[in-house]
């Protein structure tokens, strides 16, 4: 009797008229979400004769492509996917209906979140030359079976979070305990560093004789960064103060050197600008006549930097005072602070003049001393 049965079950399975007969394979099966599967039939009984074939779902007949072939594929299982399916077989007047398969779907997993926080790659490089990975994503998944395993591509995975990304597309892939798994791709792209720079107030260009410099960055770029150092060259540093002054001191040399900017952003990407700051010694032309005609051409007395006649003279020291005497010793003119083309000699006759320059430096003064001759012409 136990033989009996499962003899008696196929054969109650498979309808068929005369010698005709129809297997379906795969029979009773569960697949994942979006995997495909193919039902092929077996067909005895046929001869050379041509055979037609009808699929059927639930005892509807199908339509479409492939529900008239022997064989019948659904490339993707979805949730409408499941149920109960046969083939019909005709042969002239005869026909057959096969054995019933089932079609099972797992729970179907979801991706509920696949974000970025802190999530993409600095563009500088070490000294390697290899980028700086820092980006990170962060997952949440539902559904299907769990517990699930994670596997991140381009980087070190921790559960639902990765690390250490580089910019690039990378693939994530999660697997429930029913060995479905479910792909995404994602993207890392390359961190947008704010538009940070600085600038020398008032020029990239000191003197030896005021070797003070100071720096700064926008107001606006303080709040990209949550840290930031300045490095004058000097082994001094100064950090997240802007905008930040520097006085060098007395054994600095002329030359070039470099000044730094330093600061982490607020994705954690490190950033470093550099300028050069030129040092210079101060080298001071001052005439030795001038001609206050009111041509605009040589009217005053100008003292001015040999280096850059632009600049104001003053920026190399501390603080001037200028004093003109006439032949007989009386002072003529006085003035501290002296700014070129401030004396015109104007109420003056024309003649010779003597004047002393004091220059007041960091660390020594200096005097110039000469004469200068005035010419009011025609």
């Amino acid at each position: 009797m136990k033989h009996f049965l499962p003899f008696l079950f196929f054969f109650c399975s498979i309808v068929a008229f005369g010698q005709l007969q129809v297997v379906v394979s795969p029979a009773d099966t569960t697949l994942c979400y979006h995997d495909s599967i193919t039902y092929t039939t077996l067909v005895t009984g046929n001869g050379n004769a041509k055979v037609t074939y009808k699929w059927q779902k639930n005892f509807i007949t199908l339509t479409g492509s492939g529900t008239t072939d022997s064989v019948y594929t659904i490339s993707k299982v979805v949730e409408s996917s499941p149920g109960l399916y046969r083939c019909i077989v005709y042969l002239g007047p005869d026909s057959a209906i096969s054995n019933d398969v089932i079609l099972r779907m797992h729970p179907r997993m979801f991706i509920d979140t696949l974000y970025r926080y802190n999530p993409l790659g600095c563009p500088t490089v070490d000294t390697s030359m290899k980028p700086l990975c820092k980006g990170q994503f962060k997952t949440l998944i539902s559904g299907g079976l769990p517990p699930y395993h994670y596997q991140w591509s381009g980087g070190h995975s921790q559960d639902t979070i990765v690390y250490g990304l580089c910019p690039g597309n990378h693939l994530f892939t999660v697997t429930d305990s029913n060995s479905c798994h479910l792909d995404s791709l994602y993207f890392v792209d390359v961190l947008k560093l704010p538009k940070v720079d600085f600038t020398f107030s008032p020029r990239d260009t000191i003197y030896l004789t005021n070797p003070t410099v100071q720096v700064s960055f926008p107001d606006s770029m303080q709040k990209y960064l949550t840290n930031w150092t300045w490095d004058f060259g000097d082994k001094i540093r100064i950090p997240n103060l802007n905008p930040a002054s520097h006085l060098y001191s007395d054994t600095i040399q002329p030359g070039e050197i470099s000044v730094r900017l330093s600061f982490t952003d607020f994705n954690g990407c490190d950033t470093v600008i550099k300028h050069i700051l030129t040092i210079k010694v101060a080298e001071l032309d001052i005439p030795n006549v001038f001609t206050p005609n009111g041509d605009r051409i040589n009217d005053q007395f100008a003292v001015e930097l040999k280096d850059d006649r632009t600049k104001d003279y003053r920026e190399a020291y501390l603080a001037t005072e200028l004093l003109v005497f006439d032949r007989w010793g009386r002072k003529v003119f006085n003035q501290k602070n002296y700014k070129t083309n401030d004396w015109d000699g104007d109420r003056l006759s024309d003649g010779t003049y003597f004047y002393i320059l004091n220059c007041t430096g960091q660390y020594r003064d200096e005097v110039f001393k000469g004469s200068v001759t005035i010419l009011h012409g025609n």
